[in-house]
């Protein structure tokens, strides 16, 4: 399969449910909780993240999304009523159990891991890589490589000079390497949930 199969566009509504299935399996939810809390912490992660961004553009295969990347321009407004009540109804429906009260209030580490590494850099970012994910399926061909061009196309064309992402060792972190970011700070914690040791990042440009 090559690139010529893959056609690169906005994000749609009708992307939705293919892309919290890459979710759920990318971040292993379905590893520590339930089927039905897993799937609810998909729609919120995705919710959560079309709430933080104002760029996006999303790798199409047969119809089907198999990759995304969401940029946020820290100069813009990123406000979408739509998308604020989608993840307002994500969050109601993820606390509606004790399962996923519980796993939640665990999974919060994450934001104050990032907040805490963002303070250790040392510097003011304009942009940010808000969410980049592709299916396990058809990596190896390039496609992360080409969603990750379109963000820095449209850094670019905003004039962004500085941008940076938040990543990890349980994901291909790599990559970003490869690509010429730079790890600015790191941090290692124990991910209840996961059972395991993780060293988390800061990458920037």
């Amino acid at each position: 399969m090559g690139n010529e199969n893959i056609i690169f566009r906005k994000i749609k509504k009708s992307d939705y449910k293919a892309l919290e299935k890459i979710i759920k399996y990318t971040w292993n939810y379905d590893k520590f909780c339930s089927e039905k809390v897993a799937n609810s912490l998909s729609k919120l992660y995705l919710a959560s993240c079309l709430t933080n961004q104002n760029f996006t553009c999303v790798a199409v295969k047969d119809d089907v999304p198999v990759g995304i990347i969401m940029g946020k321009n820290e100069n813009k407004s990123q406000f979408n009523l739509l998308n604020l009540l989608h993840q307002f109804f994500s969050i109601v429906e993820v606390f509606v159990t004790k399962e996923g009260r519980k796993v939640l209030s665990l999974l919060s580490c994450y934001e104050t891991i990032n907040n805490d590494l963002k303070a250790n850099c040392g510097r003011k970012f304009d942009g940010e890589v808000a969410f980049f994910a592709v299916d396990s399926e058809v990596r190896g061909f390039g496609i992360g490589k080409q969603l990750f061009l379109k963000f820095k196309e449209y850094m670019s064309k905003e004039n962004i000079k500085t941008f940076y992402l938040f990543t990890d060792t349980t994901c291909n972190y790599g990559f970003y390497d490869s690509q010429g970011m730079k790890q600015l700070a790191t941090k290692k914690h124990h991910l209840k949930l996961k059972k395991l040791d993780v060293d988390f990042f800061i990458y920037a440009n």
